[in-house]
């Protein structure tokens, strides 16, 4: 999939053209006129964005190829080896970490360039309104940031991971520009707008009984793509939760994107803690105090899909908060530890390998989790849940008894309650045989999947 970046100030890209296959070799020259700018769509399997590698210890602020004559233009195939592509490679501007030194921000007046509408949402660094373009008419989402709380380098680093990861078809599009207003009072970016709800709206409104397995698989089909391909750039996402997974088609689930990149970082990265915790996680992030020092890894984003996965098919959270100071969280990593043989009711509705997909991805233990890979490949390839029970009337053997014939008709009463009494007492036996082989039938399953850690 390619799509066109406009070179006006806040104009969201042309109409793309239809799907094609990239070239297998970058082109003779990878400059090209400002009218046929293109940037290529990138699958989980590249290693690169845009040819050039984002992430080695420093942060990116423009990226751009010019050519002799100093045009400006973005597009794949951009890196090239040899001496004599030195002026056609792309052009990067790279400013070290804690540098004050950036590219300088574009002021422009709101007004002039966009009808501003209502606000879509909020977040801890700052909120998101539904605008129109004047000149296209095109509705699109501006991401703002209140000065002076926002400090201009957190505001490029997440510009610069928003607009490089973008071009992945299950990643929001971050338009070309960094803005701020004329009156000094935010920064802002322009993305794409979302008409739908996100992921959490769409759980919240099946009244807490999940979107259902097949949704699900879909949801995370496409999520998975998206993480799997940040975590091959090692970048880690670090606020994964349903609030951050846009559903663009409310009915079919068929088009779902990832967005927030506020927090991402590089993998082993050392970041400060900030003492705010959700559901969404990992013990070894909530037992840590504020300002304590952490390292960044993928593991961090295993675990909120874990949790994610759980939203989806039960439509409410497995606990408030991963600590032994939770009762549901705590009956779970007993249960992990073997030291609490029955399993918690809330996740007997899932097969035998949804259950093991939520052990490798909710275990305490960082180094245990799956990886992303090994997440998509379980929820894609298997079965999640139990087949429905059938109705509890169906476990039980009744036997009709044919009418007593004419003669028989003549037994006295107590000789008919008798009768009835032994009819009773017969069928309370069969419930509770069938009962019974319900609940070894249960237990069974729990030791064959405490098994495969082992």
């Amino acid at each position: 999939m390619h799509i066109q970046r406009s070179e006006e100030v806040g104009v969201p890209p042309g109409l793309r053209t239809p799907p094609r296959t990239p070239p297998s070799t970058p082109p003779a020259s990878p400059v090209m006129p400002r009218s046929a700018t293109r940037v290529r769509r990138h699958s989980a399997g590249d290693k690169k964005i845009f040819g050039i590698d984002l992430y080695k210890n420093v942060l990116i602020t423009n990226a751009s190829v010019r050519s002799e004559g100093g045009e400006k233009v973005s597009g794949h195939g951009a890196s090239s080896s040899g001496s004599g592509a030195a002026a056609k490679r792309r052009n990067s501007v790279f400013v070290k970490r804690g540098s004050v030194s950036m590219e300088p921000i574009k002021k422009i007046d709101l007004d002039d360039v966009y009808t501003v509408y209502k606000q879509l949402g909020t977040g801890r660094f700052g909120f998101i309104k539904l605008a129109e373009h004047r000149q296209s008419g095109m509705k699109i989402a501006i991401k703002f940031f209140p000065r002076p709380q926002t400090k201009q380098v957190d505001f490029i680093r997440e510009y610069n991971y928003s607009f490089f990861l973008s071009p992945h078809q299950n990643i929001i599009d971050t338009y070309e520009g960094m803005y701020q207003s004329s009156d000094d009072s935010a920064f802002f970016f322009v993305q794409e707008f979302c008409p739908r709800a996100s992921l959490r709206e769409a759980v919240e409104a099946t009244n807490q009984t999940g979107i259902g397995e097949v949704k699900t698989k879909q949801v995370f089909t496409a999520v998975m793509s998206a993480i799997e391909f940040m975590h091959d750039e090692n970048l880690v996402h670090r606020n994964l939760k349903a609030e951050n997974i846009l559903i663009f088609d409310s009915n079919d689930f068929s088009k779902v994107k990832v967005t927030d990149f506020g927090l991402t970082r590089k993998e082993n990265a050392t970041v400060k803690y900030l003492e705010y915790t959700n559901c969404y996680m990992s013990p070894e992030l909530c037992e840590t105090v504020a300002n304590e020092v952490l390292t960044v890894n993928k593991a961090i984003d295993v675990w909120a899909l874990g949790v994610i996965f759980f939203y989806c098919l039960k439509g409410r959270f497995p606990w408030q908060k991963a600590s032994i100071m939770c009762k549901p969280y705590w009956e779970w990593e007993q249960w992990l530890k073997r030291k609490n043989p029955t399993l918690p009711k809330k996740f007997n509705s899932f097969s035998e390998k949804g259950l093991k997909l939520l052990k490798k991805t909710l275990t305490p233990r960082v180094k245990d989790r799956w990886s992303a890979k090994e997440v998509r490949k379980c929820v894609t390839k298997e079965k999640l849940l139990k087949p429905a029970k059938a109705k509890e009337e169906n476990y039980y053997i009744y036997i009709d008894v044919e009418p007593n014939k004419k003669a028989s008709s003549d037994r006295s009463g107590d000789s008919n309650e008798t009768g009835d009494g032994k009819q009773h007492r017969k069928s309370t036996v069969q419930q509770w045989i069938s009962t019974t082989l319900a609940a070894m039938a249960e237990i069974s399953e729990q030791v064959v999947s405490a098994r495969d850690d082992i």
